[in-house]
């Protein structure tokens, strides 16, 4: 076989919109054949931050999460793009991607090691015909006192997720994603954390966990599970994808997940087709609205042995039409253009507020030491949706980062 005719691997996350996506748009460059291994996003993580594929030559191509980016970059094990960048970038760079869609993909060293291939951010996604509904609307405000409308605080979101939670309706007042993978229920926590005031990592890399912020986080996560009761227990097993595909069949209300869920409505025969629109996060007691912002990019892997070729495809994966195709498949485009593009606002609510609800985003911290910290934020928020005291899990992760911070500083 000639280099020329060897097909490229890409490893990525396993999701149906991803396995759409790369099935149309390999299909569209034949002269660069590719196939993509997408996996259970644990078994990703442990491949691209530990496993020796990404070194060995057998992996070309990495779809990954921006989270792993400061190991991966620390260790050499994801290679910088800036010359091929510089002589051949792709269509509309880098203004076709807003500055929060290239920021973390650049390395302490100014060098730029992807291209965001799957957008978030996270909002609020709600069934429309719900808060729409006049009968609905009577009933609430006879019950609460204050009109029904998309929920402006995480006050008045328990306050919603009370009211349409109606179990024996096959309805829940929210969705949450428990499943302890380092996503999802480490996302939740900090997106409580921060619209409260708080900070995992305080100056001087000390623990952030020990703050009335961080209390009020984790009591309050805890009691959607066990005191208010307004999840389903099986979502202790969902992880994000899951609890979009059960959000998407009429399961819940509401949930604050990642807009691109929103997406799984689209398809015409899906229960909620036409029905959910998506707005900003609710903000904590000072109004501050914390925008959990995470996207998949599409990097070269340090032992890739036709960087060229390889990144020929990541621009031909960049490019508008192929933006589009992500939007189509049920994935989240990325650019600005295909933003504004009236088919594709028609496919998904979010699309023409995603330039804005990036403008607030936050990230998590960009330090070569998160996957530790993770496991840490893992551990704790596993132990609360099982049921665990909550502030005793928080103190003994508390414990866990400050020792960690003082003996990695």
């Amino acid at each position: 076989m000639s280099p020329l005719d060897r097909t490229l691997v890409l490893y990525g996350r396993e999701f149906d919109g991803f396995t759409r996506a790369f099935s149309e748009q390999f299909a569209l460059v034949p002269e660069l054949p590719a196939r993509a291994e997408l996996i259970e996003i644990k078994a990703l993580e442990d491949i691209v931050l530990d496993g020796p594929e990404v070194l060995d030559g057998s992996i070309d191509l990495l779809l990954l999460n921006t989270d792993w980016l400061p190991s991966l970059i620390a260790s050499g094990r994801v290679l910088p793009l800036d010359t091929y960048l510089a002589n051949s970038p792709p269509d509309g760079w880098p203004d076709a991607w807003v500055p929060s869609l290239r920021a973390l993909q650049t390395g302490p060293d100014g060098r730029v090691y992807g291209i965001a291939y799957h957008d978030g951010p996270v909002m609020l996604i709600y069934r429309r015909d719900l808060y729409e509904s006049p009968d609905e609307q009577a009933a609430f405000v006879g019950k609460f006192g204050y009109p029904l409308a998309p929920p402006r605080t995480w006050r008045e979101y328990l306050d919603h997720a009370h009211f349409f939670d109606r179990p024996e309706a096959g309805l829940r007042g929210t969705v949450l994603a428990g499943l302890p993978d380092q996503h999802n229920n480490i996302y939740d926590f900090l997106t409580h954390l921060w619209s409260r005031g708080g900070e995992l990592v305080l100056p001087h890399r000390t623990s952030g966990l020990d703050s009335g912020a961080a209390h009020e986080a984790i009591t309050f996560l805890h009691d959607l599970w066990h005191v208010d009761r307004v999840v389903d227990p099986a979502a202790a097993g969902w992880d994000s994808v899951e609890s979009g595909v059960h959000f998407a069949a009429g399961e819940a209300a509401m949930m604050v997940n990642w807009c691109g869920f929103a997406a799984l409505s689209a398809d015409p025969s899906s229960p909620t087709h036409g029905l959910v629109a998506a707005t900003s996060a609710p903000a904590g007691p000072d109004g501050s609205v914390a925008t959990m912002n995470a996207y998949w990019v599409l990097a070269m892997a340090a032992g890739c042995t036709e960087p060229d070729r390889a990144y020929e495809l990541i621009r031909a994966l960049a490019a508008p039409e192929m933006d589009v195709i992500t939007a189509q498949s049920q994935g989240s485009a990325v650019r600005r253009d295909t933003w504004n593009r009236p088919d594709v606002q028609a496919l998904a609510p979010y699309y023409s507020a995603l330039e804005s609800a990036h403008a607030g985003a936050r990230a998590i911290p960009r330090d070569p030491g998160w996957p530790t910290m993770a496991e840490i934020l893992n551990e704790m928020m596993a132990a609360v949706v099982s049921g665990t005291d909550p502030l005793k899990q928080l103190a003994q992760a508390h414990d866990e980062l400050q020792a960690f911070l003082g003996g990695s500083a």
